[in-house]
């Protein structure tokens, strides 16, 4: 006799069975139930070490056997051999071979096919998908960072006039610019997928400095940051950094088999985003192609840069997203490197 746990498939129920091998059958009986089955539609589970062995009938019912002895007998009535692939999991050097092909394939993944598929993912959206995310995100943050800009009315027609001699004729989606006040964050100007770029009081206070009045070099450097975001909408870089942020989600569910997480963490992908350093790169030559045809210096959108990365020193100790909003004082690109790439452009534009 062989106890097991038997379930008909039908219910939730759990039946206590004794099992019984001959003659090309399986039998069960137990209180309220009593079946056999030919072992020809009996099938066994891929078993598991320190787990109950699981027999699967042809009219859908299951049964549990637990003890070792009884599972190893069941196994030989049915004539289960372990599979290929099995087999060879049991051994090291399968096993060793296995954890490599995952780990290539994940990293394989992770540089090439996720990027590949947020970009074809992307390209399918419609605009309408870019505004509604944008607008979102944008509510999401006016609710808890930002605040209406305490600058007045004059300096803010200014800074609106910086940006009109920026903004292209034509864009992909409406562009708008919206001062805000957001005292618990740095200097800061961050562009939403739906064309409105934000920027803070405290970033064009920094880049007035103590002049308090745009010079030069000030206008150029403001006119730097917000050709920059420009180019992260015009590039939809929100929306693919976002595409590839929800991937690697669903990639990491795959692979520990929870979905639930990544349902309930979708909101939050949109403020724990970067932008990858070919982004940044690329809204960078767009700054540069506007300061250029504007004829002013990319050397000042780098001056920036360095001040505000010495105006910063405890940045790290901010939340993630923080940091990153609006990529001023990231990593990637370092500060030096992107600082030498925009002086280096400006040099090149002045020998053409």
């Amino acid at each position: 006799m062989i106890s097991a746990n038997y379930f008909d498939g039908l219910s939730a129920r759990l039946h206590l069975v004794n099992l019984e091998l001959g003659n090309g059958m399986i039998g069960l009986a137990g209180a309220d139930i009593v079946k056999s089955y030919p072992l020809s539609e009996v099938a066994m589970a891929e078993p598991f070490a320190g787990a109950a062995s699981v027999l699967d009938f042809a009219d859908g019912a299951r049964c549990e056997i637990g003890d070792p002895a009884a599972k190893a007998a069941v196994a030989a009535a049915l004539g289960y051999r372990k599979s290929r692939v099995v087999r060879w999991q049991e051994r090291w050097y399968g096993a060793l071979i296995a954890v490599v092909l995952l780990t290539v394939t994940v990293l394989a993944a992770v540089k090439w096919g996720i990027p590949a598929l947020a970009e074809r993912a992307v390209a399918g959206l419609p605009v309408s998908v870019d505004k509604q995310v944008g607008d979102t995100a944008f509510k999401a943050l006016e609710g808890g960072w930002f605040a209406e800009s305490r600058l007045s009315e004059q300096r803010i027609a200014e800074v609106q006039e910086v940006f009109d001699s920026v903004a292209p004729a034509v864009s992909r989606v409406p562009l708008r610019l919206v001062v805000m006040s957001a005292e618990d964050l740095p200097p800061n100007a961050l562009a939403f997928p739906d064309g409105r770029i934000v920027i803070t009081d405290s970033m064009i206070l920094h880049i007035l400095g103590e002049e308090n009045h745009f010079s030069d070099d000030n206008y150029a450097a403001l006119a730097g940051v917000l050709a920059h975001e420009i180019g992260h909408i015009e590039g939809r870089h929100s929306m693919r950094a976002l595409a590839r942020s929800s991937l690697m989600a669903v990639l990491s569910a795959a692979l520990v088999g929870d979905f639930s997480a990544v349902v309930a963490g979708a909101p939050a992908v949109l403020f724990d985003m970067d932008y990858s350093r070919d982004m940044e790169r690329k809204a960078d030559d767009y700054a540069i192609n506007v300061l250029l045809e504007q004829q002013l210096p990319p050397a000042a959108l780098a001056d920036l840069f360095d001040t505000l990365d010495e105006a910063a020193p405890g940045q790290s100790s901010l939340p993630r997203w923080m940091q990153e909003a609006g990529q001023y004082l990231s990593s990637h690109p370092a500060t030096e490197e992107r600082s030498a790439y925009l002086r280096n452009a400006g040099k090149r534009g002045k020998q053409q």
